[in-house]
């Protein structure tokens, strides 16, 4: 009799204490080096890493200058959506009004009044509710 384990039991086993130590080790490098261990499972709120998603912004965020990281602090809109922002924006050139925000997938008018007290376009020089007046008054 060898031993309690087949071969294979013993590959399996080494190779479980094998990835726990590397876990470990890895576990242990981002709380000693924050920046050089990526935070794949969100926002952890150290130094270093990305905003969570559930802090809101503080101040209004321009449209047509944010990044995505502060576009995704804004109600409903995710990393997704704020990529597809960055994305229509640098494509069209900027944006004039929020309403524009409606021609991407997964905004639609309830999302675009939870953004209106939060974001601005133009540099902040026009704030959501006046590109709502704008658009209202242009429309009559």
């Amino acid at each position: 009799m060898r031993g309690i384990f087949t071969r294979e039991e013993r590959a399996v086993v080494l190779f479980l204490a094998v990835s726990l130590l590397v876990g470990t080790a890895v576990v242990q490098a981002g709380r000693v080096f924050p920046s050089a261990v990526p935070d794949f499972g969100g926002a952890s709120g150290r130094p270093g890493q990305a905003p969570a998603v559930d802090d809101p912004p503080r101040g209004p965020v321009d449209v047509n200058t944010a990044g995505v990281d502060d576009l995704i602090r804004l109600p409903g809109v995710g990393p997704v959506r704020a990529a597809e922002i960055v994305r229509r924006r640098e494509l069209l050139g900027g944006y004039s009004t929020l309403e524009e925000l409606l021609e991407i997938k997964g905004i639609g008018p309830a999302t675009l009044d939870g953004l209106r007290s939060n974001a601005t376009v133009g540099g902040g020089a026009a704030s959501a509710a006046d590109s709502s007046r704008t658009t209202k008054a242009s429309g009559s």
